[in-house]
């Protein structure tokens, strides 16, 4: 297993999985406690969650969010990331202009996405 689990990542895969639902009704479907569930929504969870739980989450995600991708954040497996990135048409510009609109520390989180799927990518082509 490699322990390169990514608390911010996983928590803004969570986030999407989840959906419209409110956190309890989401932790409620995944047959997982609800305090848990805030704990990685939160990334306030030190060690990965367990494949069981991941498998639940997943399993009860909408589909913008699967097994591969939760379990990538969670630092399991090496492979192709399945991130969905939806092509605006717009060659960067709505990019550029919504990223310079956020808060610092949701750059920080942009950018620690960045440097992991960076970090991927060059051990898939090493």
């Amino acid at each position: 297993m490699d322990n390169r689990f990514s608390k911010k990542i996983f928590a803004i895969l969570l986030e999407r999985a989840k959906g419209p639902r409110s956190w309890r009704q989401f932790a409620f479907d995944c047959s997982i406690s609800y305090v848990q569930m805030r704990k990685l929504a939160q990334a306030e969870q030190e060690n990965p969650p367990r494949p069981k739980l991941i498998k639940k989450i997943a399993d009860n995600s909408f589909n913008e969010v699967d097994l591969e991708d939760l379990m990538f954040a969670a630092g399991m497996i090496k492979g192709e990331s399945s991130f969905v990135v939806k092509d605006t048409g717009d060659k960067g510009e709505g990019f550029y202009s919504e990223y310079r609109s956020l808060s610092q520390k949701d750059k920080n989180t942009v950018n620690a996405f960045v440097k992991f799927l960076l970090e991927q990518s060059k051990e898939k082509q090493g």
